[in-house]
Protein backbone atom coordinates (compact mmCIF):
# COMPACT_ATOMS: atom_id res chain seq x y z
CA UNK A 1 0.00 0.00 0.00
CA UNK A 2 1.77 3.17 -1.14
CA UNK A 3 1.75 6.08 1.18
CA UNK A 4 -1.11 8.57 -0.96
CA UNK A 5 -3.40 5.50 -0.21
CA UNK A 6 -2.69 5.38 3.68
CA UNK A 7 -3.23 9.00 4.16
CA UNK A 8 -6.61 8.37 2.24
CA UNK A 9 -7.85 5.99 5.00
CA UNK A 10 -7.15 3.06 2.30
CA UNK A 11 -6.36 -0.07 4.46
CA UNK A 12 -3.96 -2.58 3.81
CA UNK A 13 -4.68 -5.42 1.35
CA UNK A 14 -3.83 -9.22 1.99
CA UNK A 15 -0.16 -9.99 2.69
CA UNK A 16 0.58 -5.97 3.46
CA UNK A 17 1.23 -4.32 6.61
CA UNK A 18 -0.72 -1.69 7.85
CA UNK A 19 0.91 1.83 7.67
CA UNK A 20 -0.50 4.37 10.51
CA UNK A 21 0.08 7.64 10.10
CA UNK A 22 -1.22 11.10 11.68
CA UNK A 23 -0.85 13.47 8.84
CA UNK A 24 -4.40 14.91 8.86
CA UNK A 25 -4.47 14.14 13.29
CA UNK A 26 -3.11 16.96 15.53
CA UNK A 27 -0.24 15.38 16.75
CA UNK A 28 -0.16 15.04 20.81
CA UNK A 29 1.44 16.73 23.32
CA UNK A 30 4.52 16.17 24.29
CA UNK A 31 4.76 15.56 28.33
CA UNK A 32 7.74 15.23 29.75
CA UNK A 33 7.95 13.95 33.25
CA UNK A 34 8.10 17.20 34.88
CA UNK A 35 4.73 18.43 33.29
CA UNK A 36 2.94 14.87 34.14
CA UNK A 37 4.14 15.44 38.06
CA UNK A 38 2.51 18.76 37.43
CA UNK A 39 -0.24 17.39 36.31
CA UNK A 40 -0.86 14.60 38.85
CA UNK A 41 -0.74 17.12 41.14
CA UNK A 42 -3.06 18.97 39.99
CA UNK A 43 -5.43 16.33 39.66
CA UNK A 44 -4.39 15.28 43.18
CA UNK A 45 -5.61 18.46 44.49
CA UNK A 46 -8.65 19.00 42.20
CA UNK A 47 -7.28 22.17 39.81
CA UNK A 48 -10.12 21.26 37.17
CA UNK A 49 -8.50 24.40 34.75
CA UNK A 50 -5.29 23.09 34.80
CA UNK A 51 -6.35 19.52 34.05
CA UNK A 52 -8.74 20.79 31.04
CA UNK A 53 -5.83 22.85 29.18
CA UNK A 54 -3.80 19.95 29.20
CA UNK A 55 -6.32 18.38 27.61
CA UNK A 56 -7.61 20.72 25.17
CA UNK A 57 -3.78 20.97 24.08
CA UNK A 58 -3.76 16.93 22.95
CA UNK A 59 -3.02 15.56 26.21
CA UNK A 60 -4.59 11.44 26.21
CA UNK A 61 -6.64 10.87 29.03
CA UNK A 62 -4.99 7.86 29.69
CA UNK A 63 -1.54 9.16 30.26
CA UNK A 64 0.57 6.97 33.06
CA UNK A 65 3.21 7.53 35.05
CA UNK A 66 5.82 5.31 35.81
CA UNK A 67 4.37 2.89 38.10
CA UNK A 68 1.06 3.22 35.55
CA UNK A 69 -1.43 5.22 36.93
CA UNK A 70 -3.28 7.37 35.09
CA UNK A 71 -4.34 10.14 36.12
CA UNK A 72 -8.05 8.75 36.53
CA UNK A 73 -6.66 6.37 39.15
CA UNK A 74 -5.34 9.68 41.21
CA UNK A 75 -8.45 11.23 40.94
CA UNK A 76 -10.46 8.34 42.16
CA UNK A 77 -7.69 8.03 44.71
CA UNK A 78 -8.35 11.54 46.02
CA UNK A 79 -11.86 12.00 45.18
CA UNK A 80 -11.55 14.60 42.84
CA UNK A 81 -15.68 14.05 41.20
CA UNK A 82 -14.77 17.20 38.84
CA UNK A 83 -11.97 16.12 37.55
CA UNK A 84 -12.92 12.42 37.28
CA UNK A 85 -15.88 14.17 35.01
CA UNK A 86 -13.71 15.84 33.25
CA UNK A 87 -11.48 13.21 32.23
CA UNK A 88 -14.30 10.65 31.66
CA UNK A 89 -15.63 12.74 29.45
CA UNK A 90 -12.44 13.57 27.47
CA UNK A 91 -13.21 9.67 27.06
CA UNK A 92 -10.32 8.43 29.57
CA UNK A 93 -10.77 4.48 30.30
CA UNK A 94 -12.36 3.66 33.70
CA UNK A 95 -11.15 0.05 33.64
CA UNK A 96 -7.59 1.25 32.59
CA UNK A 97 -5.47 -1.06 35.15
CA UNK A 98 -2.38 0.44 36.67
CA UNK A 99 -0.37 0.91 39.99
CA UNK A 100 1.45 -1.44 42.07
CA UNK A 101 -1.47 -3.25 42.98
CA UNK A 102 -2.56 -3.60 39.43
CA UNK A 103 -6.02 -1.93 39.98
CA UNK A 104 -8.29 0.20 38.26
CA UNK A 105 -9.64 3.41 39.41
CA UNK A 106 -13.07 1.89 40.94
CA UNK A 107 -10.37 -0.16 42.84
CA UNK A 108 -9.20 2.36 44.71
CA UNK A 109 -12.13 4.85 45.21
CA UNK A 110 -13.43 1.50 46.89
CA UNK A 111 -10.98 0.72 49.20
CA UNK A 112 -11.77 4.20 50.49
CA UNK A 113 -15.71 4.13 50.09
CA UNK A 114 -16.18 6.74 47.78
CA UNK A 115 -19.50 6.61 46.87
CA UNK A 116 -20.06 9.27 44.65
CA UNK A 117 -16.80 8.57 43.06
CA UNK A 118 -17.87 5.11 42.28
CA UNK A 119 -21.00 6.22 40.78
CA UNK A 120 -19.24 8.29 38.21
CA UNK A 121 -16.91 5.92 37.15
CA UNK A 122 -19.57 2.85 36.40
CA UNK A 123 -21.54 6.13 34.53
CA UNK A 124 -18.08 6.09 32.48
CA UNK A 125 -18.31 2.26 32.19
CA UNK A 126 -16.10 1.01 35.00
CA UNK A 127 -17.01 -2.70 36.30
CA UNK A 128 -16.80 -4.93 39.16
CA UNK A 129 -15.75 -8.02 37.84
CA UNK A 130 -12.10 -6.82 37.69
CA UNK A 131 -9.86 -8.29 40.06
CA UNK A 132 -6.74 -6.46 41.20
CA UNK A 133 -2.99 -8.18 42.04
CA UNK A 134 -4.26 -9.87 44.90
CA UNK A 135 -7.21 -10.92 43.46
CA UNK A 136 -10.10 -8.87 45.22
CA UNK A 137 -12.84 -7.27 43.16
CA UNK A 138 -13.64 -3.60 43.69
CA UNK A 139 -17.20 -5.57 45.86
CA UNK A 140 -14.41 -7.07 47.84
CA UNK A 141 -12.26 -4.11 48.89
CA UNK A 142 -15.91 -2.28 50.01
CA UNK A 143 -16.79 -5.11 52.34
CA UNK A 144 -12.79 -5.34 53.85
CA UNK A 145 -13.31 -1.84 54.46
CA UNK A 146 -17.24 -2.19 56.24
CA UNK A 147 -18.23 0.38 53.34
CA UNK A 148 -22.14 -0.97 53.38
CA UNK A 149 -23.38 2.00 51.25
CA UNK A 150 -20.82 1.13 48.40
CA UNK A 151 -21.86 -2.55 48.89
CA UNK A 152 -25.38 -1.65 48.36
CA UNK A 153 -24.96 0.63 45.26
CA UNK A 154 -22.23 -2.10 43.66
CA UNK A 155 -25.43 -4.79 44.50
CA UNK A 156 -27.93 -2.92 42.77
CA UNK A 157 -25.95 -1.61 39.48
CA UNK A 158 -24.04 -4.98 39.22
CA UNK A 159 -26.49 -8.54 39.20
CA UNK A 160 -23.34 -10.41 39.30
CA UNK A 161 -21.53 -8.67 42.49
CA UNK A 162 -23.30 -10.88 44.59
CA UNK A 163 -21.72 -14.29 43.77
CA UNK A 164 -18.48 -12.72 41.96
CA UNK A 165 -15.13 -14.59 43.62
CA UNK A 166 -12.11 -13.50 44.20
CA UNK A 167 -8.63 -15.79 42.77
CA UNK A 168 -9.59 -17.81 46.55
CA UNK A 169 -13.32 -18.36 45.56
CA UNK A 170 -14.41 -16.35 48.44
CA UNK A 171 -17.84 -14.22 47.37
CA UNK A 172 -19.30 -11.48 48.94
CA UNK A 173 -20.79 -13.38 51.61
CA UNK A 174 -17.70 -15.67 52.35
CA UNK A 175 -16.07 -12.60 53.00
CA UNK A 176 -18.81 -10.62 55.10
CA UNK A 177 -19.13 -13.85 57.37
CA UNK A 178 -15.03 -13.56 57.84
CA UNK A 179 -14.11 -9.95 58.20
CA UNK A 180 -17.81 -8.41 59.69
CA UNK A 181 -19.17 -9.25 62.86
CA UNK A 182 -22.36 -7.07 62.00
CA UNK A 183 -25.63 -7.55 60.04
CA UNK A 184 -24.33 -5.51 57.26
CA UNK A 185 -23.38 -5.84 54.67
CA UNK A 186 -24.12 -9.63 54.87
CA UNK A 187 -27.83 -8.77 54.98
CA UNK A 188 -27.80 -6.67 51.68
CA UNK A 189 -25.96 -9.72 50.02
CA UNK A 190 -28.61 -12.36 51.13
CA UNK A 191 -31.44 -10.62 50.74
CA UNK A 192 -29.95 -9.95 46.97
CA UNK A 193 -30.09 -13.35 46.18
CA UNK A 194 -26.95 -14.95 46.46
CA UNK A 195 -25.75 -17.94 45.82
CA UNK A 196 -25.54 -19.63 49.76
CA UNK A 197 -24.30 -22.76 48.48
CA UNK A 198 -20.89 -21.56 46.59
CA UNK A 199 -17.52 -22.69 47.99
CA UNK A 200 -13.81 -21.33 48.41
CA UNK A 201 -11.23 -23.33 46.61
CA UNK A 202 -9.06 -24.39 49.48
CA UNK A 203 -11.25 -26.39 51.64
CA UNK A 204 -14.49 -25.87 49.90
CA UNK A 205 -16.39 -23.98 52.84
CA UNK A 206 -19.29 -22.36 52.28
CA UNK A 207 -20.31 -18.75 54.02
CA UNK A 208 -22.25 -20.68 56.72
CA UNK A 209 -18.76 -22.98 57.32
CA UNK A 210 -16.97 -20.07 57.69
CA UNK A 211 -19.40 -17.80 59.74
CA UNK A 212 -19.26 -20.84 62.31
CA UNK A 213 -15.59 -21.64 62.56
CA UNK A 214 -15.10 -18.21 63.23
CA UNK A 215 -18.11 -17.70 66.02
CA UNK A 216 -19.76 -14.74 63.73
CA UNK A 217 -23.24 -14.91 65.06
CA UNK A 218 -24.72 -12.43 63.37
CA UNK A 219 -23.44 -13.60 60.40
CA UNK A 220 -24.95 -17.37 61.30
CA UNK A 221 -27.99 -15.25 61.71
CA UNK A 222 -28.08 -13.98 58.97
CA UNK A 223 -26.59 -16.86 56.38
CA UNK A 224 -29.78 -19.26 57.89
CA UNK A 225 -32.69 -15.98 57.61
CA UNK A 226 -31.36 -16.62 53.92
CA UNK A 227 -32.05 -21.02 54.26
CA UNK A 228 -27.83 -21.45 53.89
CA UNK A 229 -27.79 -24.92 54.08
CA UNK A 230 -26.65 -26.70 57.35
CA UNK A 231 -25.95 -29.90 55.80
CA UNK A 232 -23.70 -29.26 52.76
CA UNK A 233 -20.17 -30.51 52.97
CA UNK A 234 -16.75 -29.08 52.72
CA UNK A 235 -13.53 -31.00 51.42
CA UNK A 236 -12.95 -32.35 55.16
CA UNK A 237 -16.88 -33.85 54.55
CA UNK A 238 -17.90 -30.92 57.51
CA UNK A 239 -21.29 -29.70 57.75
CA UNK A 240 -21.27 -26.46 59.36
CA UNK A 241 -23.70 -28.30 61.76
CA UNK A 242 -20.92 -30.28 62.24
CA UNK A 243 -18.66 -27.08 63.18
CA UNK A 244 -20.99 -25.42 65.51
CA UNK A 245 -21.01 -29.04 67.52
CA UNK A 246 -17.42 -28.55 67.36
CA UNK A 247 -16.73 -24.81 68.28
CA UNK A 248 -19.57 -25.33 71.45
CA UNK A 249 -21.13 -22.42 71.02
CA UNK A 250 -24.23 -22.55 72.48
CA UNK A 251 -25.81 -19.73 70.56
CA UNK A 252 -24.85 -20.65 67.51
CA UNK A 253 -25.41 -24.40 68.01
CA UNK A 254 -29.20 -23.82 68.92
CA UNK A 255 -29.80 -21.24 65.90
CA UNK A 256 -28.09 -24.38 63.44
CA UNK A 257 -30.11 -27.02 64.99
CA UNK A 258 -33.41 -24.96 64.80
CA UNK A 259 -32.23 -24.51 61.14
CA UNK A 260 -31.79 -27.94 60.91
CA UNK A 261 -35.11 -28.87 62.30
CA UNK A 262 -36.60 -26.56 59.42
CA UNK A 263 -34.96 -27.90 56.64
CA UNK A 264 -35.56 -31.58 57.41
CA UNK A 265 -31.95 -32.61 58.56
CA UNK A 266 -32.78 -33.04 61.82
CA UNK A 267 -35.51 -35.47 63.23
CA UNK A 268 -37.75 -33.71 65.35
CA UNK A 269 -41.61 -34.04 66.58
CA UNK A 270 -44.53 -33.45 65.60
CA UNK A 271 -45.26 -30.86 68.41
CA UNK A 272 -42.05 -28.63 67.66
CA UNK A 273 -42.67 -28.79 64.09
CA UNK A 274 -46.21 -27.25 64.49
CA UNK A 275 -45.32 -25.17 67.57
CA UNK A 276 -43.79 -22.15 65.57
CA UNK A 277 -44.92 -18.57 65.32
CA UNK A 278 -47.54 -17.64 65.01
CA UNK A 279 -48.58 -20.49 67.52
CA UNK A 280 -45.66 -20.23 70.17
CA UNK A 281 -45.88 -16.50 70.23
CA UNK A 282 -49.80 -16.28 70.64
CA UNK A 283 -49.24 -19.34 73.67
CA UNK A 284 -46.29 -17.27 75.38
CA UNK A 285 -48.85 -13.97 75.45
CA UNK A 286 -51.14 -16.18 77.11
CA UNK A 287 -48.52 -18.07 79.44
CA UNK A 288 -48.62 -15.04 82.11
CA UNK A 289 -52.33 -15.22 82.68
CA UNK A 290 -52.41 -19.04 83.08
CA UNK A 291 -49.64 -19.20 85.44
CA UNK A 292 -51.48 -16.36 87.48
CA UNK A 293 -54.39 -18.53 87.37
CA UNK A 294 -53.02 -21.45 88.34
CA UNK A 295 -50.91 -20.00 91.07
CA UNK A 296 -54.14 -18.77 92.59
CA UNK A 297 -55.35 -22.36 92.29
CA UNK A 298 -52.12 -23.37 94.26
CA UNK A 299 -52.09 -21.29 97.08
CA UNK A 300 -56.25 -21.84 97.43
CA UNK A 301 -56.38 -25.62 97.44
CA UNK A 302 -53.03 -26.48 98.70
CA UNK A 303 -51.45 -26.18 102.05
CA UNK A 304 -49.09 -23.09 102.10
CA UNK A 305 -45.96 -24.72 102.21
CA UNK A 306 -46.85 -27.14 99.08
CA UNK A 307 -48.21 -24.24 97.36
CA UNK A 308 -44.58 -21.98 97.74
CA UNK A 309 -42.43 -24.90 97.19
CA UNK A 310 -44.27 -25.97 94.00
CA UNK A 311 -44.32 -21.92 92.86
CA UNK A 312 -41.01 -21.59 93.36
CA UNK A 313 -39.85 -24.51 91.30
CA UNK A 314 -41.88 -23.90 88.70
CA UNK A 315 -40.57 -20.10 88.29
CA UNK A 316 -36.71 -21.70 88.69
CA UNK A 317 -37.53 -24.55 85.79
CA UNK A 318 -39.25 -21.70 83.42
CA UNK A 319 -36.53 -19.35 83.45
CA UNK A 320 -33.69 -22.24 83.07
CA UNK A 321 -36.04 -23.54 79.75
CA UNK A 322 -36.98 -20.20 78.57
CA UNK A 323 -34.04 -18.02 77.19
CA UNK A 324 -35.89 -15.36 77.06
CA UNK A 325 -35.30 -12.41 73.75
CA UNK A 326 -37.92 -10.42 73.18
CA UNK A 327 -36.32 -9.52 69.61
CA UNK A 328 -37.29 -13.34 69.25
CA UNK A 329 -41.00 -13.94 67.77
CA UNK A 330 -41.78 -16.72 69.59
CA UNK A 331 -41.32 -14.23 72.67
CA UNK A 332 -41.94 -10.99 71.81
CA UNK A 333 -45.59 -10.77 73.18
CA UNK A 334 -44.51 -12.68 76.48
CA UNK A 335 -43.75 -8.96 78.51
CA UNK A 336 -46.94 -7.55 76.50
CA UNK A 337 -49.12 -10.90 78.39
CA UNK A 338 -47.59 -10.43 82.02
CA UNK A 339 -48.79 -6.69 81.13
CA UNK A 340 -52.53 -7.25 80.04
CA UNK A 341 -52.60 -10.29 82.72
CA UNK A 342 -51.57 -8.15 85.77
CA UNK A 343 -54.16 -4.93 84.82
CA UNK A 344 -56.70 -8.34 84.70
CA UNK A 345 -55.29 -10.00 87.63
CA UNK A 346 -55.72 -6.80 89.69
CA UNK A 347 -59.25 -5.64 89.09
CA UNK A 348 -60.34 -9.46 89.94
CA UNK A 349 -58.36 -9.03 93.21
CA UNK A 350 -60.30 -5.89 93.84
CA UNK A 351 -63.28 -7.12 92.97
CA UNK A 352 -63.25 -10.15 95.14
CA UNK A 353 -61.31 -8.67 98.63
CA UNK A 354 -60.58 -5.14 98.35
CA UNK A 355 -63.54 -2.95 97.41
CA UNK A 356 -65.72 -4.04 100.29
CA UNK A 357 -63.78 -2.01 102.92
CA UNK A 358 -62.44 0.94 101.05
CA UNK A 359 -64.02 4.62 100.60
CA UNK A 360 -66.38 5.46 97.89
CA UNK A 361 -63.32 8.15 96.81
CA UNK A 362 -60.64 5.70 96.72
CA UNK A 363 -63.43 3.15 94.62
CA UNK A 364 -63.58 6.01 91.82
CA UNK A 365 -59.82 6.49 92.03
CA UNK A 366 -59.22 2.92 91.31
CA UNK A 367 -61.81 2.74 88.65
CA UNK A 368 -60.82 5.90 87.04
CA UNK A 369 -56.94 5.00 86.86
CA UNK A 370 -58.04 1.29 85.51
CA UNK A 371 -59.93 2.97 82.96
CA UNK A 372 -57.08 5.30 82.02
CA UNK A 373 -55.12 2.21 81.84
CA UNK A 374 -57.33 0.12 79.41
CA UNK A 375 -57.97 3.49 77.34
CA UNK A 376 -53.81 4.01 77.15
CA UNK A 377 -52.98 0.39 76.53
CA UNK A 378 -55.20 0.24 73.63
CA UNK A 379 -54.25 3.56 72.45
CA UNK A 380 -50.85 2.54 72.35
CA UNK A 381 -51.63 -0.93 70.02
CA UNK A 382 -53.67 0.99 67.49
CA UNK A 383 -52.12 4.51 67.13
CA UNK A 384 -49.26 4.88 64.76
CA UNK A 385 -46.01 5.41 66.30
CA UNK A 386 -44.41 7.24 63.47
CA UNK A 387 -43.68 4.55 60.98
CA UNK A 388 -41.69 5.49 57.93
CA UNK A 389 -42.27 3.14 55.02
CA UNK A 390 -39.77 2.59 51.74
CA UNK A 391 -41.27 4.29 48.67
CA UNK A 392 -41.86 1.17 45.64
CA UNK A 393 -38.72 2.53 43.89
CA UNK A 394 -36.37 2.84 46.71
CA UNK A 395 -33.57 1.13 45.06
CA UNK A 396 -33.82 3.09 41.87
CA UNK A 397 -33.73 6.39 44.09
CA UNK A 398 -30.73 5.31 45.92
CA UNK A 399 -28.64 4.84 42.54
CA UNK A 400 -30.34 7.80 41.30
CA UNK A 401 -28.59 9.93 44.35
CA UNK A 402 -25.55 7.99 44.41
CA UNK A 403 -25.53 9.43 40.73
CA UNK A 404 -26.17 12.74 40.89
CA UNK A 405 -23.30 13.65 43.65
CA UNK A 406 -26.02 13.46 46.80
CA UNK A 407 -23.66 11.95 49.24
CA UNK A 408 -26.05 11.14 52.76
CA UNK A 409 -25.71 7.46 52.05
CA UNK A 410 -23.99 7.04 55.30
CA UNK A 411 -27.85 7.98 56.34
CA UNK A 412 -29.39 5.30 55.29
CA UNK A 413 -31.24 2.05 56.58
CA UNK A 414 -30.45 -0.85 54.56
CA UNK A 415 -32.81 -2.76 56.23
CA UNK A 416 -36.46 -0.82 55.30
CA UNK A 417 -33.76 1.05 52.40
CA UNK A 418 -34.88 4.12 53.41
CA UNK A 419 -33.13 7.44 53.87
CA UNK A 420 -33.18 8.35 57.88
CA UNK A 421 -33.79 11.88 58.79
CA UNK A 422 -32.36 13.34 62.43
CA UNK A 423 -34.11 10.81 65.52
CA UNK A 424 -34.99 8.16 63.09
CA UNK A 425 -34.24 4.90 63.80
CA UNK A 426 -34.92 1.39 62.61
CA UNK A 427 -36.54 -1.15 65.56
CA UNK A 428 -35.13 -4.30 65.53
CA UNK A 429 -38.17 -5.63 67.07
CA UNK A 430 -40.43 -3.83 65.49
CA UNK A 431 -39.05 -4.57 61.98
CA UNK A 432 -39.38 -1.01 60.80
CA UNK A 433 -37.86 2.65 61.08
CA UNK A 434 -40.04 5.06 63.69
CA UNK A 435 -39.24 9.10 63.47
CA UNK A 436 -38.91 10.68 66.51
CA UNK A 437 -37.47 7.56 68.29
CA UNK A 438 -37.33 7.16 72.13
CA UNK A 439 -36.98 3.85 72.99
CA UNK A 440 -39.07 0.50 72.32
CA UNK A 441 -41.41 -0.66 75.13
CA UNK A 442 -41.23 -4.47 75.79
CA UNK A 443 -44.34 -4.20 77.77
CA UNK A 444 -46.62 -2.46 75.40
CA UNK A 445 -45.06 -4.18 72.25
CA UNK A 446 -45.24 -0.93 70.69
CA UNK A 447 -42.04 1.74 69.65
CA UNK A 448 -42.50 4.79 72.18
CA UNK A 449 -41.83 8.27 70.21
CA UNK A 450 -42.91 11.85 69.98
CA UNK A 451 -46.05 10.99 68.78
CA UNK A 452 -47.42 8.61 71.42
CA UNK A 453 -45.31 9.57 74.18
CA UNK A 454 -48.12 11.22 76.18
CA UNK A 455 -50.12 8.30 76.00
CA UNK A 456 -47.18 5.98 77.20
CA UNK A 457 -46.65 9.33 80.44
CA UNK A 458 -50.34 8.26 80.67
CA UNK A 459 -49.73 4.69 80.56
CA UNK A 460 -47.13 5.25 83.26
CA UNK A 461 -49.07 7.05 85.79
CA UNK A 462 -52.21 4.52 85.54
CA UNK A 463 -50.28 2.01 86.42
CA UNK A 464 -48.61 3.87 89.33
CA UNK A 465 -51.52 5.11 90.59
CA UNK A 466 -53.23 2.15 90.48
CA UNK A 467 -50.80 -0.23 91.72
CA UNK A 468 -50.51 2.50 94.46
CA UNK A 469 -53.98 2.33 95.85
CA UNK A 470 -54.46 -1.20 95.14
CA UNK A 471 -51.42 -1.86 97.43
CA UNK A 472 -52.69 0.45 100.09
CA UNK A 473 -56.55 -1.00 100.23
CA UNK A 474 -55.49 -4.87 99.99
CA UNK A 475 -53.04 -3.73 102.92
CA UNK A 476 -55.40 -2.45 105.11
CA UNK A 477 -57.76 -5.69 103.74
CA UNK A 478 -55.00 -8.08 105.37
CA UNK A 479 -54.21 -6.07 108.32
CA UNK A 480 -57.96 -6.18 109.31
CA UNK A 481 -57.94 -10.04 108.56
CA UNK A 482 -54.40 -10.40 110.17
CA UNK A 483 -56.68 -8.77 113.83
CA UNK A 484 -59.49 -10.79 113.17
CA UNK A 485 -58.40 -14.35 112.56
CA UNK A 486 -54.48 -13.99 113.34
CA UNK A 487 -51.01 -14.59 110.27
CA UNK A 488 -51.38 -18.14 110.25
CA UNK A 489 -54.76 -18.48 109.07
CA UNK A 490 -54.57 -15.65 107.00
CA UNK A 491 -52.03 -17.08 104.86
CA UNK A 492 -53.72 -20.60 104.95
CA UNK A 493 -56.67 -18.59 103.08
CA UNK A 494 -55.26 -15.64 101.17
CA UNK A 495 -51.08 -16.34 100.87
CA UNK A 496 -51.67 -15.32 97.35
CA UNK A 497 -53.17 -12.06 97.99
CA UNK A 498 -49.80 -11.00 99.46
CA UNK A 499 -48.02 -11.92 96.40
CA UNK A 500 -50.47 -9.35 94.51
CA UNK A 501 -50.05 -7.20 96.90
CA UNK A 502 -46.01 -7.21 96.86
CA UNK A 503 -46.00 -7.15 93.00
CA UNK A 504 -48.05 -3.91 93.34
CA UNK A 505 -46.16 -2.23 95.81
CA UNK A 506 -42.89 -3.11 93.18
CA UNK A 507 -44.94 -1.24 90.51
CA UNK A 508 -46.01 1.91 91.75
CA UNK A 509 -42.31 2.43 92.75
CA UNK A 510 -40.46 1.05 89.63
CA UNK A 511 -43.22 3.08 87.53
CA UNK A 512 -42.97 6.11 89.31
CA UNK A 513 -39.28 6.49 89.31
CA UNK A 514 -40.14 5.72 85.76
CA UNK A 515 -42.33 8.76 85.16
CA UNK A 516 -39.58 11.31 86.73
CA UNK A 517 -37.29 9.83 84.70
CA UNK A 518 -38.97 10.62 81.78
CA UNK A 519 -39.90 14.07 82.90
CA UNK A 520 -36.41 14.98 83.00
CA UNK A 521 -35.75 13.64 79.38
CA UNK A 522 -38.43 15.61 78.17
CA UNK A 523 -37.17 18.48 80.32
CA UNK A 524 -33.71 18.59 78.92
CA UNK A 525 -35.37 17.68 75.20
CA UNK A 526 -33.32 14.15 74.95
CA UNK A 527 -34.62 10.81 74.24
CA UNK A 528 -33.74 7.67 75.77
CA UNK A 529 -32.23 6.48 72.72
CA UNK A 530 -29.98 9.66 72.85
CA UNK A 531 -29.14 8.87 76.45
CA UNK A 532 -28.09 5.71 75.53
CA UNK A 533 -25.69 6.90 72.96
CA UNK A 534 -24.40 9.36 74.98
CA UNK A 535 -23.91 6.36 77.65
CA UNK A 536 -21.73 4.64 75.17
CA UNK A 537 -20.03 7.94 73.61
CA UNK A 538 -18.52 8.54 77.14
CA UNK A 539 -16.26 5.67 76.52
CA UNK A 540 -14.75 7.05 73.42
CA UNK A 541 -15.64 10.53 73.06
CA UNK A 542 -12.31 11.76 71.52
CA UNK A 543 -14.11 11.14 68.45
CA UNK A 544 -16.37 13.78 66.80
CA UNK A 545 -18.92 12.23 66.00
CA UNK A 546 -19.24 10.51 69.58
CA UNK A 547 -18.62 13.53 71.14
CA UNK A 548 -21.71 15.22 69.94
CA UNK A 549 -23.26 12.87 71.50
CA UNK A 550 -21.96 12.47 74.54
CA UNK A 551 -22.89 16.13 75.15
CA UNK A 552 -26.28 15.49 74.57
CA UNK A 553 -26.63 14.98 78.12
CA UNK A 554 -24.21 16.89 79.63
CA UNK A 555 -25.31 19.99 78.83
CA UNK A 556 -27.44 21.72 81.46
CA UNK A 557 -30.52 23.76 80.28
CA UNK A 558 -31.95 26.50 82.63
CA UNK A 559 -34.49 26.03 84.47
CA UNK A 560 -36.65 28.19 82.21
CA UNK A 561 -35.85 26.23 79.22
CA UNK A 562 -36.96 22.75 81.13
CA UNK A 563 -40.42 24.64 81.88
CA UNK A 564 -40.85 25.57 78.00
CA UNK A 565 -39.89 22.00 76.74
CA UNK A 566 -42.77 20.49 79.31
CA UNK A 567 -44.96 23.16 78.16
CA UNK A 568 -44.36 22.04 74.82
CA UNK A 569 -44.89 18.78 75.40
CA UNK A 570 -48.28 18.91 76.97
CA UNK A 571 -49.27 21.51 74.82
CA UNK A 572 -48.56 19.54 71.64
CA UNK A 573 -52.16 18.40 71.11
CA UNK A 574 -50.07 14.92 69.43
CA UNK A 575 -48.15 17.10 66.95
CA UNK A 576 -44.73 15.22 66.72
CA UNK A 577 -42.82 17.98 66.55
CA UNK A 578 -43.10 19.20 69.70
Amino acid sequence: MTLSDSRLGIGPMDGETEVLTHNFMKPPIVVDSFNLHSLISATQHGQVDQVEAALKAGLSPNTTDDDGCSLLHWAAINNRLEVARLLISYNADPNLIGGVLSSSPIHWASRNGLVAMCAILVKGGAVCNIRDVQGYTPIHLAIQGSHVPLVAYFLLKFDYAKDISDNSGMTPAMMCAKKSYTMFPLRLIVRAGADLSLKEHFSGNTALHLAAYDRNKSAVMELLEGNADVNIRNKQLETPLDMARVIKSPQILDLMEEAARRQGVNRTSCFKKFFVPPLSTYFFFLMPLFGFFITYLLFKYLPLIVATFTTLISCIFLMVLIRFDYHDPTYKLLPYGVTIAEALLMVFSWSAYAHWYVPWWAQMLFVLSILSLGFTLFRMATVDPGIVKAPKNCHQLYVNEAEAGIQHQHRYCFTCFIRKFEHTKHCAVCGFCVNNFDHHCPWLNSCVTRRNMREFIMFVISVAVSSFIYCMATSHYAFLQIDDHGLEKFLETDAFLMITIILSGMHAFMLSVLFCVQMNQISMGVTTNERIKARRAGHSHHHRSSMSDYNVIHHRPSVSKRCHNLLDFFSSNGDPTW
